[in-house]
């Protein structure tokens, strides 16, 4: 009889024992699935900031790029306009230079074809040595 007893004892306390950690278990198991939902809702939550921040950043680099194209833009037409106006002013220069030349010719022919042989004299001097 005592054995009887201690038996069923034991059936009960093994019995509530097992309940116990069934329920144990299936505790576990729901907050293991909510901690997976949290980490779900994270890793979604952080790819989107990412994507936001990647957008943000392409954005930037394309209006970056937008800027350099025009201030590029604005400097190489400014070069064109200053490099047009140094031809325009050496254009005019040789222009007046040949305009005086002539004059110059024409008012000392002798003076001229003196100065033309003194600097043949010269050049082939430099060009003997």
């Amino acid at each position: 009889m005592a054995s009887g007893m201690f038996s069923r004892g034991k059936d009960r306390t093994v019995s509530e024992a097992a309940e116990t950690i069934e329920d144990q278990i299936a505790e576990l198991r729901d907050q293991i699935s909510t901690l997976a939902k949290l980490v779900a809702q994270d890793v979604a939550d952080g790819a989107e900031d990412a994507r936001d921040r990647f957008s943000m950043f392409r954005s930037k680099a394309r209006e970056n790029a937008r800027h350099a194209r025009a201030e590029a833009t604005d400097g190489l037409d400014e070069l064109i306009a200053n490099g047009e106006d140094i031809l325009a002013e050496l254009t005019a220069r040789y222009r007046d230079t040949g305009r005086e030349v002539r004059r110059t010719v024409k008012e000392h022919p002798f003076a001229t074809l003196g100065a033309a042989a003194v600097a043949g004299f010269v050049i082939a001097a430099i060009l003997r040595r």
